[in-house]
């Protein structure tokens, strides 16, 4: 078994995703990692035991695009991570809305790290 990692923006992220949808590699599934002010994501994807995992990272503010257009199932950890995380992505396949594992009332983005503002002097 071999790993490949690739390093990307969200600008570039859909042309290298599309590069391993045409050369025949599964998606295997996607993390993401609150790392305050950014976010991470590691998308897998693998053929005949050869894996490759995108590497993304974001500002929290900043919407990235879906990649369920390519890979369709990516819709479901797609709206795991806006849900839980708070991640915005635009054109979802299949947008749950914030319910599919939040009932009302919960806190939203439970997940995500709370960003304190700096106070002067907190050094």
């Amino acid at each position: 078994m071999s790993i490949n990692k690739i390093i990307s923006t969200p600008e570039e992220m859909l042309n290298v995703i599309k590069n391993c949808y045409e050369g025949g590699y599964r998606m295997v599934t996607a993390t993401c990692i609150d790392e305050g002010e950014v976010f991470r994501l590691i998308y897998n994807f693998d053929k005949d035991l050869t894996m490759i995992n995108l590497e993304v990272t974001t500002p929290r503010e900043k919407a990235i695009p879906s990649i369920s257009d390519i890979y369709v199932c990516a819709f479901l950890v797609e709206n795991e991570m806006q849900e839980l995380f708070g991640l915005k992505i635009n054109n979802i396949a299949l947008d749950l809305g914030g319910k599919m594992y939040m009932a009302g009332g919960v806190k939203k983005a439970p997940m995500a790290r709370e960003i304190k503002p700096a106070v002067k002097g907190d050094e």
